[in-house]
């Protein structure tokens, strides 16, 4: 099993205040708790206004992160498995755009979206009929360990800079140059804005979204792997990104996984956008659980009928079972959006309340 599976758990059992020493806290609910896909369709076609609730073709929308070309065969296997349930012809919606994808799913563009949970929280409050479906478990096929992790991350030459005694923190990232994801991004803004906020005493995120205020200049990667390439390439002093977009590019060089300290080296034969970085290190300053990203529908353009099969479907061990799908973690060959923990992973039901504490982050409603 991948340390970082292991390291997960124990790190959401024990609450990020431990692993973050008080720098960043775990959400709560996280401790409670193909054949007919038209490939890399442009996000031009996303725009607002366009329902396809009578279409026979069912639209699905990504957002930057998934939408990348070493992505496709994962794409087109979701889109498969789409049409086993249902029947439908799939059309597989590519972005460039957080903002595109989100408005995709909230004007009924797209009947399906694989959106991060502040993504779902915005597309939710722009369209109600926006509504979580199902998500990827966790080890023990459940919902109380169902998270990733956002981390905040500096170039290792640089890290003695952010030492705090044996440990870092965040405490020295103010003045310096900082780059973020989207300010619709949940692990790659929401989180990590709300912990500066909490530990520098700001009045909201709205000062961290433009250079000059807490940080001298702020960029945005629009992808994590964006964000990502915006520190190694030097021109970001210390960044925001998750592990599950950025971790199939990357060596644990030292640390344990997914922990304040460790340290990641970009692989010698990185594609891109990481082919232009190969070789560089990061450590990570600091880390919190962020809850797992919903599969969710438009329920004003797609039938009850659809969505039970759909739901059904995916959260079979048919879907578990596929290696397209569930990608094993231990084949670095594998290019996958999920990955196989334990034999136990799967999709798993999921509903808007659970993501409620997402919408409690920076006082959000």
């Amino acid at each position: 099993m991948k340390e970082g599976f292991l390291s997960r758990r124990q790190f959401v059992a024990g609450g990020a205040a431990l692993a973050m020493a008080g720098v960043f806290g775990a959400l709560t609910g996280c401790t409670a708790s193909g054949s007919g896909a038209a490939a890399g369709a442009s996000a031009a076609g996303a725009s607002a206004g366009s329902s396809a609730a009578s279409s026979d073709v069912l639209t699905m929308v990504w957002l930057p992160d998934n939408s990348s070309a070493d992505l496709s065969a994962a794409r087109e296997a979701m889109g498969q498995a789409i049409t086993d349930a249902c029947g439908r012809e799939v059309e597989l919606l590519t972005t460039t755009d957080y903002n595109v994808a989100i408005e995709a799913i909230a004007s009924g563009k797209a009947q399906m979206a694989y959106l991060g949970a502040e993504g779902y929280v915005q597309a939710n409050k722009k369209n109600p009929k926006v509504l979580a479906a199902f998500t990827n478990s966790d080890e023990e096929g459940g919902l109380d360990g169902a998270c990733y992790y956002s981390r905040i991350s500096v170039l290792s030459e640089n890290a003695d800079q952010y030492k705090d005694g044996d440990s870092y923190s965040i405490e020295n990232i103010k003045g310096k140059s900082f780059s973020f994801v989207s300010a619709t991004s949940t692990s790659g803004f929401k989180v990590p804005s709300s912990a500066i906020v909490d530990q520098f005493g700001l009045e909201s995120s709205d000062e961290l979204l433009e250079g000059g205020a807490f940080f001298s200049e702020v960029l945005f990667g629009n992808s994590h792997q964006g964000s990502a390439v915006n520190l190694l390439s030097g021109d970001a002093d210390a960044a925001a990104f998750d592990d599950v977009d950025v971790d199939m590019y990357l060596n644990l060089v030292s640390g344990e996984a997914n922990s304040v300290g460790a340290v990641y080296q970009v692989k010698d034969d990185a594609e891109a956008p990481f082919d232009t970085v190969r070789g560089k290190q990061f450590t990570i300053i600091g880390i919190t659980p962020v809850l797992n990203a919903p599969i969710c529908f438009n329920e004003e353009a797609i039938s009850e009928e659809d969505r039970t099969k759909i739901v059904e479907h995916f959260c079979s061990y048919e879907v578990a079972n596929n290696p397209q799908i569930f990608v094993d973690p231990e084949d670095e060959n594998a290019k996958g959006i999920f990955e196989k923990a334990s034999e136990k992973t799967r999709f798993v039901e999921v509903d808007d309340a659970w993501y409620e504490p997402v919408r409690k982050l920076n006082g959000a409603e």
